[in-house]
């Protein structure tokens, strides 16, 4: 068997010769009972790495400086820690700092086939240490003027650090005759949807238009969390078993896809949440309640659904805080001639949704945020109704904070992202105490987690963010632009057919300037009334404020009708509720 300091080559020949998990195992155990100890007065809090379970110490020498040699020193109490210690040794001393940043140590640990049983706790302490030679790199670059990119380690399932994930966009530009085009993708996709075979009383074919509010699920979506619960639901990230390894897998996995479908840096700016609302919740108490004063200004949008306006009600209720409101136009569009007499140094954060869940109006985020951070303010976008339809750039937008909600985009309820801006992620307290979010608890304090699990309290919602992240591949497989065209060519229909009707009236912009939502009225006739005739017509349709009462009484209307398309509606289900809609006004006798 090999000594601890072999060389990197050696290593590898004296792994591949095993080949059960649990030689493996005891070999790793045997190369850390052998590794040198580290001298006691190098085994500070200073050298600590934090985020490994057991005690692990690090240090770095340099040799030489154009570029300088990094020799690594390293220890822990645990023996198959110092195993793993001795891989990362072999690993990387003796290279130049960008020799370092570049190295494939996934590739390493595919190779030498540990994953097969480092289990989540073992791992996270393992890619701890990674970040921590990795940082160390990146220092001694930048004095030393090499120019190398900003470490990053990749998610033990998005593969080798610098490559492109897995997740494959797909993404395809709709052409052709736009009626054909939607003709395709909704006759292609609607098998996937077991509950749109539904035929309700009466022998009624179920009509869903109600996906603004909450999206179907995919049959591949339901068979994976049957199949998490069925075969390998465990708690993530602290088991040391095979059903938490593959728990924490799916989960994390999930965690790399929808930063693929955000564009977002890193895995760290994607946290779970119970939902959009709990994501804006928890900007509103971590950031809001540490950054806002009295005397400082929030600016919200009169178009906003009710979980981008009270929790920051709430935070002015708390803080002293003032709220504006950005002013609606009466095309049905923010008033951006009004922004910037709104904006001013006191102006903390702008929050606002990129698309309104009432209108369908589609907003210039890009714009609106460069305008706020003109003015020294964060931005947080709702983007419930913006990621399931079109696509969602985080980078491109430089938004701080993004949020979104799952059961809209085809995933299970109860989960939702919170992207945040890495640097203000790592500035903000944790909102929730409890499990997974501390490295360290004393009688005297504790220590938070890194990210993203800071902000990821408790037990998670395991098997529905799993079924996010399956939905959110699918949505990636079909692309956000057919998507996108699909929509566009339904609410065009939609609102040629309902501009026919006497007495309709259609709240929001024409339909180039908003995604696939036609909220209506219709004269004389209250809009619970309106959805329950079409109800009995097999028409799912919300009725009511939508959560968004500031923007009813801007119209001067207490209620509105909606209708929401997505990726498996059709242009003859929208016909059948412009035919229904007719039929409701004769049965109120209102022509």
């Amino acid at each position: 068997m090999m000594s601890a300091t072999a060389s990197l080559d050696e290593l590898i020949a004296d792994f591949e010769e095993l080949e059960e998990p649990i030689e493996r195992l005891a070999h790793l155990e045997e190369i850390g009972r052998n590794l040198t100890p580290m001298p006691e007065n190098l085994r500070t809090e200073e050298n600590r790495v934090l985020g490994c379970q057991s005690m692990v110490w690090l240090v770095a020498k340099q040799r030489g400086s154009k570029p300088p040699i990094l020799e690594f020193q390293a220890y822990s109490d645990a023996p198959i820690v110092r195993g793993e210690i001795a891989v990362l040794l072999a690993a990387y001393s003796g290279k130049t700092p960008q020799e370092i940043l570049d190295f494939p140590i996934e590739e390493l640990i595919a190779r030498l086939k540990l994953r097969s049983f480092l289990t989540p706790l073992r791992s996270n302490g393992l890619y701890s240490m990674v970040k921590r030679i990795q940082a160390l790199a990146a220092e001694r670059a930048s004095k030393s003027k090499v120019q190398s990119p900003t470490p990053k380690v990749r998610s033990q399932e998005s593969g080798v650090s610098g490559q492109k994930s897995e997740v494959s966009t797909q993404k395809s530009e709709a052409g052709g005759d736009e009626v054909e085009q939607v003709g395709l993708l909704s006759a292609a996709l609607r098998d996937d949807f077991p509950i749109l075979s539904t035929v309700l009383e009466d022998g009624q074919p179920l009509v869903y238009f109600d996906n603004a509010a909450s999206a179907q699920r995919p049959k591949r979506v339901i068979a994976s969390i049957v199949e998490a619960y069925q075969h390998y639901y465990s708690n993530v990230h602290r088991g040391g078993h095979a059903l938490a390894v593959e728990s924490t897998t799916r989960y994390e996995k999930a965690r790399e896809t929808i930063r693929h479908l955000l564009n977002a840096r890193s895995n760290d700016e994607v946290l779970f949440t119970a939902g959009a609302t709990a994501a804006i919740n928890l900007v509103a108490r971590s950031w809001g309640d540490t950054n806002c004063r009295k005397g400082d200004e929030i600016l919200l949008t009169q178009m906003e659904h009710h979980s981008n306006i009270v929790p920051w009600q709430q935070l002015a209720e708390r803080t002293g805080c003032t709220i504006k409101w950005l002013p609606l136009t009466d095309g049905y569009e923010l008033d951006l001639d009004a922004l910037d007499g709104l904006l001013s140094e006191r102006t903390k954060l702008v929050a606002f949704t990129a698309i309104s869940n009432v209108l369908g109006t589609i907003n210039p985020v890009k714009m609106i945020v460069e305008k706020a951070h003109a003015a020294g303010a964060k931005v947080l976008v709702d983007a419930a109704q913006h990621v399931p339809h079109e696509t969602t750039d985080v980078q491109a937008w430089d938004a701080d904070f993004v949020a979104l909600s799952g059961h809209k985009l085809m995933g299970p309820s109860g989960v939702g992202v919170l992207y945040g801006r890495r640097e203000l992620l790592e500035a903000m307290p944790p909102f929730l105490g409890g499990g997974s979010m501390i490295k360290t608890v004393t009688l005297d304090g504790f220590t938070p987690a890194d990210l993203p699990y800071k902000f990821e309290a408790g037990t998670p919602m395991i098997v529905p963010a799993i079924g996010l992240g399956v939905a959110t591949e699918y949505l990636l497989g079909i692309g956000l632009a057919r998507i996108q065209a699909h929509e566009l060519a339904l609410t065009r229909c939609a609102h040629e057919l309902l501009a026919e009707i006497p007495g309709v009236r259609i709240l929001g912009p024409a339909p180039e300037k908003k995604g696939g939502i036609v909220s209506f009225v219709v004269d004389g006739i209250h809009a619970d009334d309106v959805s329950r005739v079409l109800d009995l017509k097999g028409i799912a349709v919300r009725a009511g404020h939508h959560c968004a009462m500031p923007l009813h009484k801007r119209y001067g209307v207490d209620a509105s009708c909606r209708a929401s398309f997505y990726l498996y509606n059709t242009l003859e289900e929208v016909e059948r509720l412009a035919t229904a809609l007719g039929q409701a006004k004769k049965v109120f006798q209102r022509e």
